[in-house]
């Protein structure tokens, strides 16, 4: 696109209006439905282990919880995690039920896991498909196709909220497909700032070499949130079923940082670095930020210098969940630090942020 129809688009981009979220707390989490034919005992039972385990998955984020043998138990008796169970009628028939939180949580700290807080980041996603004859598609918020009902169901299910782009007049101008193709990460934050998104996907689709997989279709994907970065790859026969997949490996790896061990509630000191720290009043008001974060009861500034401050907490929550209030914060944001550093070993070393509030 030529530099002058860029300037213009930065000045209309300044005007106009955002169409952004902030982080999204989800309701009724440890509530789920599934579509059934019947009210059938035999049909009923299948629907309560269906929904008990649509919940599990979106409660931890975890694939494996399920092979676990206590949670195969607690399948067997799913019963006894039921507070409360109906039938509605939406298009169809379905069974809700509504499973016991301490029960569920209790279940899940046995098979070892831990609980993603019903706090997640809004994901702005950029899917470019490439089709047989190599022509590259942008999907759009308006698009319809079973790969994006398949991905928007998944993202409900798993409680991973999504949005694509609009597609219109200034997305347009402001990004190419071939931007998004080649991960030009200027442009696509660009393009993404209307939004406000909390992380931002892109993902690629297009059909493998058919002499290095068996697999006919392969989606790649990345997210950036704030300076950590996640990326992955899933392999299916339909294109159209790949959308589900793409939800489950996005989650899975997301929920890794943000799981919460109930065991690791207790009263503890935890250190945090957050760096452009460059006058006493962002000290101040990054002090102030850490002493606002749950279950937080106090914080001391233990060292500063070249605008850096280290700080320690002294908390009830586990790390997990102050890393999720932080990473969702405007105020800072995430710095990723190569596990291969060589100035701490990896197991000792405390999450870093950089301030970036401007008020």
């Amino acid at each position: 696109m030529p530099a002058f129809y860029r300037h213009i688009l930065m000045l209309v981009a300044l005007l106009s209006v955002t169409v952004g979220h902030a982080a999204v707390e989800l309701k009724q989490l440890y509530q789920n439905r599934v579509q059934v034919n019947s009210q059938a005992t035999t049909e009923r039972n299948q629907a309560l282990r269906d929904a008990f385990t649509a919940t599990l998955l979106k409660v931890t984020g975890d694939t494996e919880l399920i092979n676990h043998p206590a949670v195969q138990n607690a399948l067997d008796n799913v019963r006894d995690y039921v507070v409360q169970y109906g039938y509605q009628q939406d298009d169809g028939l379905f069974l809700w039920a509504q499973f016991e939180q301490a029960r569920v949580e209790a279940l899940i700290q046995q098979a070892g896991s831990g609980v993603w807080s019903n706090l997640r980041p809004q994901l702005l996603i950029w899917l470019v498909v490439e089709d047989e004859n190599l022509r590259r598609e942008v999907l759009s918020s308006a698009d319809e196709s079973i790969l994006t009902q398949q991905l928007r169901n998944a993202a409900t299910a798993r409680g991973l909220p999504v949005q694509f782009p609009v597609l219109d007049l200034n997305d347009r101008m402001a990004i190419d497909t071939v931007d998004i193709w080649g991960r030009f990460e200027d442009r696509i934050a660009f393009a993404s700032a209307r939004y406000s998104p909390d992380g931002v996907i892109v993902a690629r689709a297009y059909q493998n070499d058919p002499s290095l997989a068996a697999e006919r279709w392969r989606i790649d994907w990345t997210l950036n949130l704030g300076d950590l970065r996640w990326r992955g790859a899933v392999d299916g026969m339909d294109l159209s079923l790949l959308g589900a997949d793409l939800v489950a490996d996005i989650t899975a790896q997301l929920a890794q940082r943000y799981r919460i061990d109930a065991s690791e509630e207790t009263s503890r000191l935890w250190r945090i670095q957050i760096a452009g720290l460059d006058s006493l009043a962002k000290a101040i008001a990054a002090e102030q930020l850490l002493n606002d974060l749950p279950a937080v009861e106090d914080v001391q500034l233990i060292r500063y210098q070249q605008h850096q401050g280290v700080f320690e907490l002294l908390t009830q929550a586990a790390p997990a969940r102050l890393m999720q209030a932080l990473d969702l914060s405007k105020q800072v944001k995430p710095v990723y630090l190569e596990p291969e550093s060589q100035e701490q070993p990896e197991q000792t070393v405390m999450p870093h942020y950089l301030w970036i509030q401007t008020r």
